[in-house]
């Protein structure tokens, strides 16, 4: 288990609504970055310390795939009520990396931890922002990897994982309704038809591809690929074509640029039936 330093509290007044808000910087002794917790409101002791610890316990998650963070995360609690432990969350970007979360602290640690938000949040921050027109991708990034951290955290087994991943995917393929179109060309029609899940599921699949792909050719894991990327590059701002050459780089050919090439031009849901699905293997495995 990794140690939890915890540092002196800073406490300010937040604007004309004169709400505290309550600053924490936690540091791992394993890991270069450090989280900044700004809680919005009102939350008491216990809620804090909850909330605390599990946005640290999925931070470590991440890093314990793909390495430690290169820079601090800013981590922002609004208080909601809610049926979910989490009804919305999203990304900072920009000179501060960082995730906005709307919780219901109402919910036990168990509630939040088997809420696969936060693990979708971290996840988008293993790769920079990659820009609007390039959403499908980094959503389908962030849904590939969320149970590859909850399976790093403990919280989902093996068979667990496979049974998410398939029926997600399965949902989506039957809600597909462009069979004759590729698929990334449709995403912004999906989205504008508010069907996201099928976007992110679809989007999902190139991970998969690709790790088949580097599995076979190039004796690695996506997994492992991601944690040479965050060591050497992830500081770099980016666009999906940076992004492509990077990681072609780290891998000595274009294995993600042709994976890329022909997904891109793929028609109808991506087809995911003949890709392993589940808990890809790490260096540490």
């Amino acid at each position: 288990m990794r140690v939890i330093q915890r540092h002196p509290s800073l406490i300010r007044k937040a604007g004309k609504r004169s709400a505290a808000v309550l600053m924490i910087v936690l540091a791992s002794t394993q890991a270069n970055a450090a989280l900044q917790l700004q809680f919005d409101d009102h939350f008491g002791r216990e809620e804090r310390e909850k909330l605390t610890l599990w946005v640290h316990e999925v931070k470590d998650g991440v890093e314990g795939l793909v390495g430690p963070y290169p820079f601090d995360i800013r981590i922002r609690f609004t208080r909601t009520r809610s049926g979910k432990p989490v009804p919305w969350a999203r990304t900072y970007r920009g000179r501060t990396q960082g995730i906005h979360f709307y919780v219901d602290p109402h919910h036990s640690l168990s509630d939040l931890r088997r809420d696969w938000t936060a693990a979708h949040e971290f996840s988008h921050l293993i790769l920079p922002y990659l820009g609007r027109q390039n959403s499908w991708f980094a959503e389908g990034f962030a849904s590939f990897m969320q149970y590859q951290v909850m399976h790093s955290m403990g919280v989902l087994e093996s068979d667990e994982v496979i049974k998410r991943y398939r029926e997600k995917l399965d949902k989506s393929a039957t809600e597909y309704n462009y069979p004759g179109r590729a698929f990334v060309a449709t995403t912004p029609r999906l989205q504008a038809e508010r069907k996201y899940p099928v976007v992110y599921w679809g989007a999902a699949v190139f991970f998969f591809r690709l790790n088949q792909t580097l599995e076979a050719r190039a004796g690695m894991t996506v997994i492992e690929l991601l944690s040479d990327y965050m060591r050497c590059c992830r500081r770099h701002r980016s666009e999906l074509p940076k992004l492509a050459r990077d990681l072609d780089e780290l891998t000595g050919a274009r294995y993600f640029s042709d994976d890329l090439d022909s997904f891109l031009s793929m028609v109808g849901f991506p087809d995911y039936r003949n890709v392993r699905l589940g808990v890809v293997a790490t260096r540490q495995d």
